[in-house]
């Protein structure tokens, strides 16, 4: 269950708010100007989300790879079966590279927003 609070409100209710949130497993909705900013959560539902986040980000770059060995078979019909499996590792490599950069620039820039 959720409800909504203007910024003003959240900021004069905070303490009880955050024991609603914790406590009652409620999620808060806070507006400014009539428009949704932020959601207060429980931490054991950030972790969710969190979790589910990172579910997406597997999923998303095992079809990267997909995308990728199908990419290489087409272009590469001509190789032997060992020069595709090193061409395959190779490319392989340099995308968990480049993910594990682009996770650590997100964790970068989540670390660096305001609390």
């Amino acid at each position: 269950m959720s409800k909504t609070v203007t910024a003003h409100e959240a900021q004069n209710q905070f303490s009880i708010l955050l024991d609603d949130v914790s406590d009652g497993g409620e999620e808060v909705i806070v507006e400014r100007h009539g428009s949704p900013r932020a959601v207060l959560i429980s931490y054991d539902v950030y972790q969710q989300v969190q979790e589910l986040r990172e579910k997406q980000h597997r999923a998303e770059a095992v079809e990267e790879l997909r995308a990728l060995q199908e990419e290489i078979s087409a272009r590469n019909q001509d190789l032997t079966e060992e020069e595709s499996i090193a061409l395959a590792i190779e490319v392989s490599d340099e995308i968990i590279k480049d993910i594990m950069a682009r996770d650590r620039a997100n964790a970068k820039h989540e670390a660096g927003r305001p609390g």
